[in-house]
């Protein structure tokens, strides 16, 4: 995932309300963080530093738990 799709990603989280407040938090601080630094190394930073542990903690436990709530309606 790059960095701008975790951004859409948030946005779409913020508004349809699939997420915790603390997953907000840590989306919001990640973010605001990584574009403290130049536009041409954020992908960077965001791919060395960040993106494994945001996709396994909290991207994906997310996503599952969108598709379980899709298919059991």
């Amino acid at each position: 995932m790059k960095f701008k799709e975790f951004e859409n990603w948030c946005n779409e989280r913020a508004c349809d309300g699939c997420w915790g407040m603390l997953e907000a938090m840590t989306c919001i601080g990640l973010i605001k963080e990584i574009r403290k630094a130049p536009f041409w190394k954020r992908e960077k930073i965001w791919k060395e530093n960040y993106e494994q542990q945001v996709l396994e903690e909290i991207i994906n436990p997310i996503e599952k738990k969108l598709e379980e709530m899709e298919n059991g309606k």
